[in-house]
């Protein structure tokens, strides 16, 4: 996928601690960690649904394990046991950038939803 330059991206971490974080990218980094910010949808959640969460500044895979009130608690990945809590506004499907191929069987790239 080609991006055009001031197109918004968001870059995947690998780095220890931030592994599982996606940050909006403002840095030199490879094409590879580079993708396109997911498509927002209002869907109903289900407990246990893979999501990301909006926590320092970027977006942090975890579950959704319950729901208080107006927020949504997640726990995250690499920080079992605890449990934080957002509005509907901090919280997305989580999704995979995935090479497939399209009709005419040429490379491409799609988001792939993980649901569970």
């Amino acid at each position: 996928m080609d991006f055009e330059i001031g197109t918004c991206v968001e870059v995947i971490q690998h780095e220890e601690g931030l592994q599982g974080s996606y940050f909006v990218g403002v840095e030199l980094i490879s094409y590879r960690r580079l993708h396109p910010p997911p498509t927002r949808f209002d869907a109903r959640l289900t407990i246990g649904d893979v999501v990301d969460a909006w926590h320092n500044d970027g977006w942090w895979v975890g579950r959704y394990i319950c729901r208080e009130r107006d927020n949504y608690i997640v726990v995250f990945d690499n920080t079992p046991g605890e449990e934080f809590s957002y509005g509907r506004r901090h919280i997305r499907f989580h999704h995979e950038w995935s090479a497939v191929r399209d009709r005419n069987d040429q490379p491409a790239n799609c988001w792939l939803m993980i649901k569970r």
